[in-house]
């Protein structure tokens, strides 16, 4: 295998369907049909396969793509933490915060359903105009 550096990638050409270049702790290559190149961390997530896209050749080099592995490696290690202990993360937290909320105040959440419907119907008339 040559060298991996940028002028490898950039050399990388396009085939019918997307390849991957592996190269190393989940941190891959990606080139897409219509000459897309990007750097995605692979990486599973409840028995289950992820793509997370880290970012596009060549704005991102090797040396940033690395870097940006490590730290993506870094938030799904907390993730991963906070799903274990039962702490809620992104909208399950807002979720609890927005039932805290309107616990033991039915009129307060009819309200805000109401105001949602308020909400959708006044687009639906912008939108239809």
């Amino acid at each position: 295998m040559s060298v991996l550096t940028d002028d490898y990638f950039r050399d990388l050409p396009p085939k019918l369907h997307r390849y991957d270049t592996p190269l190393g702790e989940g941190l891959v290559f990606s080139v897409f049909p219509n000459g897309t190149k990007c750097w995605v961390l692979v990486y599973s997530a409840g028995g289950f396969a992820r793509r997370r896209t880290l970012g596009l050749f060549p704005e991102m080099n090797l040396a940033a793509a690395r870097q940006a592995a490590g730290q993506a490696h870094r938030i799904l290690e907390v993730e991963t933490e906070l799903a274990h202990s039962g702490e809620p993360s992104g909208a399950t937290g807002r979720r609890g915060i927005l039932l805290g909320l309107i616990e033991d105040r039915p009129l307060l959440a009819v309200g805000l359903g109401l105001g949602f419907a308020a909400l959708m119907g006044m687009a639906v008339v912008w939108l239809l105009g």
